[in-house]
């Protein structure tokens, strides 16, 4: 899968002389695997998005380029071009777009700071408050307290691993910024800077003024209509986000992973990068924990602590996610197979079948593809199977098909899981 840098600024040119290196790559290693190839498609921005391609504060360039796997996007925005990779990466990042557009059509941090100075409150203040009355903070609730309490305890614990500082948490801050994120129905901690500087002055405002968050969304125009994530699990991630910060989540997932046996070293690493955002890692955990029994979730774990860009950490999380609702739609996954010759392991059913799931947009043949299907061809051979099923979310191209029913693979297009 292709390293891209999400969350970053970069001119049209760049873009393309970037594709353009990866073209002339593939090209030239492209002797090793069969042919003949095709060139991906491209797209016009309207036809794969429709009336999204544009926004109040974003538009989508033409054409929408593809790599024979994943399309790759260019945002133009005030802030600057960013690039994303994968359908469902880019439907998040438009989500964050419409968040911030709804969040910069209000001025709640200055109505949040007249009304913390009408209240007679400051930072100090506030801070004082905090700590001689914790219960008036936390929703003057014993759970509250439990909660503060708990979550300094993880805060020691995961010293200079949490994505929250305690400042941050102390104060209360971190709470309103978790809380606001998820009514908005976006990560609390994502990457997309514009958005994340927003969140934090929002949620300072908020803490500071000693207000609820509900008064926050009172003056964000059209924010109670935003969809709520475009992910299968975030609804139900939505309270566990809200109520515990990261140190604590990073608990939480820590020994939901020596539940399914994986050791704590490699549930450190898969913490430790930073292309996961807490939330992932979350929905990543309770993926893996529908799928208890199956074996070596150890080293699909460890195969995902490799993730080397942010691209290919939300491929991760989005596969664990299909492949959790594979298996519960099918209940035939008995273990992965090929953790050391394919980088995203395939699963075998219980009747020696291999079954790969994964978010694929587009699939063209290349010479990237057909390099990976021969591997995973292999590895198939290699574990005896009796059948070999690939399940996309996206299109394969006629010539595509073609090749990969000669390898005695059966598609599955448009998935829905």
């Amino acid at each position: 899968m292709p390293n891209v840098l999400e969350g970053t600024p970069l001119s049209m040119a760049k873009h393309v002389a970037r594709l353009s290196l990866f073209a002339l790559l593939i090209s030239a290693a492209g002797e090793a695997a069969a042919g003949p190839f095709e060139q991906p498609p491209s797209y016009s921005a309207g036809a794969v998005l429709g009336q999204a391609s544009k926004g109040a504060n974003y538009v989508v360039l033409s054409p929408v380029v593809s790599d024979g796997m994943m399309r790759r996007y260019t945002m133009r925005t005030r802030w600057g071009d960013f690039e994303a990779t994968r359908d469902q990466l880019m439907a998040a990042r438009l989500k964050e777009l419409n968040a911030l557009h709804a969040l910069d059509e209000t001025n709640a941090p200055k109505s949040f700071g007249q009304a913390a100075v009408k209240a007679g409150l400051s930072p100090v203040i506030f801070a004082g408050n905090l700590i001689a009355h914790p219960v008036d903070t936390t929703q003057n609730t014993a759970a509250g307290i439990g909660q503060l309490f708990g979550g300094i305890g993880s805060g020691l614990n995961n010293m200079g691993k949490s994505r929250e500082d305690a400042v941050a948490s102390l104060t209360g801050e971190a709470k309103q910024r978790r809380l606001i994120a998820t009514g908005l129905g976006v990560d609390p901690y994502t990457d997309f800077k514009p958005l994340a500087d927003r969140l934090d002055e929002l949620a300072g405002a908020a803490a500071v003024g000693n207000l609820a968050v509900s008064g926050a969304f009172m003056v964000v125009p059209g924010a109670a209509g935003i969809v709520v994530s475009n992910t299968s699990t975030a609804g139900t991630l939505n309270g566990t986000v809200n109520d515990y910060s990261s140190a604590q989540l990073m608990d939480i997932n820590r020994d939901k992973l020596a539940r399914l046996g994986v050791d704590g070293a490699t549930a450190d690493s898969l913490f430790a990068n930073r292309n996961y955002t807490p939330v992932d890692v979350t929905a990543m955990v309770e993926a893996l924990s529908s799928l208890s029994g199956v074996q070596n979730l150890d080293e699909t774990v460890a195969r995902a602590a490799a993730a080397d860009s942010r691209a290919t950490a939300y491929f991760v999380r989005r596969r664990m996610e299909l492949t959790a609702a594979w298996q519960r739609g099918h209940k035939t996954l008995a273990g992965f197979v090929g953790v050391d010759s394919v980088r995203f392991p395939l699963g075998r059913t219980a009747s020696s079948g291999i079954v790969g799931v994964y978010p694929i947009d587009s699939l063209s043949w290349t010479p990237e593809t057909a390099r990976t299907i021969e591997a995973m061809t292999g590895e198939a051979e290699r574990s005896g199977a009796t059948s070999k099923t690939l399940v996309i979310t996206g299109t394969a191209t006629p010539l595509a098909k073609s090749n990969l029913a000669t390898e005695g693979w059966s598609l599955q297009e448009r998935a829905r899981l």
